[in-house]
């Protein structure tokens, strides 16, 4: 029996959609379960944490029920044979994924939060928070190991997987934030043109960061 995941979450992106990707890009069989807010009271308690996202894994020797969307990206990329292939490469894409959540941080109050359409606080972010996170991350992508234009070698890792969500993230919430960083630009053309991707980029909703940005 081959393995095959279910990944339960929100109608949204959010914490889950890395996973989502990940999966896309390996190429193995997976359901999207999505979870109606008038349906997760039920399913709370079955949950192994009683929050999502949740990754159910089925194979010949049963059901497994993994949370915590990090555990469950690190257990995917080292199943999957997404983690790097040397111990450079595994570390060049955890250095990318950790990156990748310092960038993310400050997102989720301006598309969850208090700072929903608010102007001051998107000036704030996009103006001071982001510029400081996106060299960051063009330094690594300039230093990176390989010459595939990937954060960790020759081929895509979870690493770059986490990187092109955050990127996918604050365009969505101000489209001209990748202007002073050509190169992610390019990355993220580089992930969103993988063969892998085509049919699941070509049908996911729409990031809920478009419609959190200020008014006008």
């Amino acid at each position: 029996m081959s393995t095959t995941y279910e990944v339960l979450y929100f109608p949204t992106h959010g914490r889950a959609e890395p996973i989502r990707l990940l999966l896309a890009l390996s190429g193995k069989p997976w359901t999207n379960v999505e979870i109606t807010r008038e349906k997760w009271g039920a399913m709370k308690a079955e949950m192994p944490l009683g929050q999502t996202p949740v990754l159910v894994e089925r194979d010949e020797h049963g059901t497994r029920m993994i949370p915590q969307s990090q555990a469950i990206l690190r257990h995917l990329a080292r199943t999957l044979g997404l983690a790097g292939r040397t111990e450079e490469e595994t570390l060049a894409a955890d250095i990318a994924a950790e990156a990748a959540l310092d960038a993310n941080a400050g997102l989720g109050p301006l598309v969850y939060g208090p700072g929903r359409g608010d102007r001051a606080a998107f000036a704030k972010q996009f103006d001071e928070v982001w510029p400081v996170h996106g060299k960051r991350l063009a330094t690594l992508l300039q230093r990176a190991p390989g010459q595939a234009g990937f954060f960790a070698g020759d081929a895509p890792t979870w690493g770059d997987v986490m990187v092109f969500q955050t990127l996918h993230s604050v365009v969505s919430l101000s489209p001209t934030s990748l202007d002073a960083f050509p190169t992610l630009r390019a990355f993220a053309d580089r992930m969103a043109a993988l063969p892998q991707w085509a049919a699941y980029l070509a049908s996911r909703p729409v990031h809920e960061g478009v419609a959190a940005r200020p008014a006008g």
